[in-house]
């Protein structure tokens, strides 16, 4: 028996296409207004779908945030996948990665990330509770850096620079220029041991 529940089924395209432009839509209104003062009614409106047609995907505002927060965690964590791939096997593999990811392709640092990367510190400043995948993806990624090496603070050290990088970039302190990242980027890879 086939249902329209998108948590009840498989997600079809059709479902999957709905759901990502309502988490735009809040993308867009947690800019514009905060994580505090957008509503359902709004998303509805920015998306172009009823408030019915909302709550049939999202039956409350928690579950948008939540929703969106796995979003961009998912997001996280294929492309540090994809950019681990092209790593051999080694020392520091997932630090590289990141490194690579983050730092060694600044194409897709553009709007449509800045506009998320804002939504998700609004959240992460209040709604705290509702960022939980952010945190299990930063212990992952934790774990998995101390497996590969028992050099941690040098894997740590990347990550902290990847972070401060990526939040001076959204929040718009004294943002790096793409040559000085590029410089940043070489001097970090030459100090982690080379994986394989």
């Amino acid at each position: 028996m086939k249902s329209d529940n998108c948590e009840a089924v498989p997600r079809t395209l059709a479902c999957e296409a709905a759901r990502n432009q309502l988490l735009d839509a809040v993308e867009e209104l947690v800019n514009a207004q905060g994580v505090g003062r957008f509503t359902l009614e709004a998303v509805a409106k920015q998306a172009g779908l009823s408030k019915s047609g909302l709550l049939h995907y999202f039956p409350s505002k928690d579950s948008l945030i939540e929703a969106l927060v796995a979003r961009t965690v998912a997001h996280w964590q294929d492309s540090l996948e994809q950019a681990k791939q092209l790593q051999s096997e080694g020392p520091h593999r997932t630090a590289h990665a990141l490194l690579d990811c983050c730092l060694g392709d600044l194409s897709q640092w553009n709007e449509r990330l800045r506009r998320s990367s804002t939504a998700l510190l609004a959240i992460l400043v209040h709604c705290p509770g509702k960022a939980t995948p952010m945190h299990v993806f930063y212990q992952g990624l934790h774990a998995q850096m101390q497996a590969e090496s028992k050099d941690l603070p040098v894997s740590d050290l990347v990550l902290a620079v990847v972070d401060g990088v990526w939040v001076r970039w959204v929040t718009g302190l004294s943002p790096m220029s793409e040559t000085q990242i590029a410089q940043l980027h070489g001097a970090l890879k030459r100090l982690l041991p080379y994986c394989g």
